[in-house]
Parts: C-alpha cells; sequence; structure tokens
C-alpha cells in the first residue's frame, strides 16, 4: 500500500510540476512578445528621430527620460535599474537597434543592445533561429514565408535571402549586403 501511495504522490507532484512548467512557457512567450512589441517602438522612434535626454529628479531633464525612469520606477523596478534601463533605451533609439537583453547592463553594458561589438559568447544558429520559428506557435514565421513566397513567384524577389533581407528593411533593420 505504501508503494502505491508513493507512487501517486509522485504522479501528483509530476502533474504539478508541468503545470508549473505550462505557466512559466505561456509567461515567457508573452515576455517575448511584449519586447518584440518595445523593439518596434524604438525603431519607430528612431526612424522620427527622437532624442533621448539625461533623466533629473527635479524636473529639468527630457520629459521622455523622466516619464521612462517614473514609470519604470513605479511598477516596481528599482532606481538603478531603471536608469540602466534608460541607457539602453536611449542607446538602441539612437542606433535604431532594438535591445537584445534588458537585463545585460549588469553583465555586459551596452552589449546589450543588438550588434553592439563585443558580444562574448556564441550562439549555434538553430538556438538563435529557434524563438523566430516558434513565435506565436509557427505563425508568425509561416505568414512571413508565405509573403516570401509570393514575392518570389511574383518576380519581386530573386531569391529567399533576398525576401528576409527585404522585411527586415521593411522593419528599419538596415543590411549591409
Amino acid at each position: 500500500m505504501k508503494v502505491l501511495m508513493n507512487k501517486l504522490s509522485y504522479a501528483a507532484q509530476a502533474v504539478s510540476m508541468a503545470s508549473d512548467l505550462i505557466e512559466a512557457k505561456k509567461c515567457e512567450d508573452k515576455a517575448t512578445s511584449l519586447r518584440e512589441g518595445v523593439n518596434k517602438q524604438i525603431i519607430g522612434m528612431h526612424k522620427d528621430k527622437v532624442v533621448i535626454g539625461r533623466y533629473s529628479k527635479d524636473g529639468t531633464g527630457c520629459s521622455i527620460a523622466t516619464a521612462w525612469v517614473d514609470k519604470l520606477v513605479l511598477g516596481g523596478l528599482s532606481k538603478k535599474t531603471a536608469q540602466n534601463y534608460l541607457s539602453l533605451l536611449r542607446e538602441a533609439v539612437k542606433t535604431g537597434k532594438p535591445v537584445k537583453d534588458w537585463g545585460g547592463t549588469k553583465a555586459g553594458g551596452r552589449q546589450a543592445v543588438a550588434g553592439a561589438k563585443g558580444t562574448k559568447g556564441k550562439k549555434e544558429f538553430a538556438d538563435l533561429f529557434r524563438p523566430a520559428f516558434n513565435h506565436e506557435k509557427g505563425k508568425t514565421f509561416l505568414t512571413l514565408c508565405k509573403q516570401i513566397e509570393k514575392d518570389y513567384k511574383d518576380d519581386k524577389i530573386k531569391t529567399m535571402y533576398q525576401g528576409f533581407v527585404e522585411y527586415f528593411k521593411s522593419e528599419g533593420d538596415e543590411i549591409a549586403e
């Protein structure tokens, strides 16, 4: 009887752990989607030639910087973290390059901005590609592939690679070919 009870207990634990992992995955997917939205806005601000100045607690600083830091602090982040995020935002809007890692200020400073020089580590291509492929359960990538295929059939592009280049350009990226 004791063995049966242990197996049932472990099975219940397994169900509980699986539920937690499912919830964690949903949270990670939502976080990824929210960060992508922020990066699209960053690119828009860059295109509009927005300049983000300095934060000042006395209200004499840049209104964008002040609104950014104050909202992050109000949301529960420390003032230091909010100011680090401001540095990342300022650089990203200036360069038009999306932020890859908002937490990167602790371990890499401005290297957290996509394409920054000196970024350490090297991911395998599949590790970089997988999140894009799985975005919105694969629907986003499938839609892009269909658009590239249509453009190819309509002779708007000559190669699939060119289709990806055109896509990134339409999103505000500068592609060195």
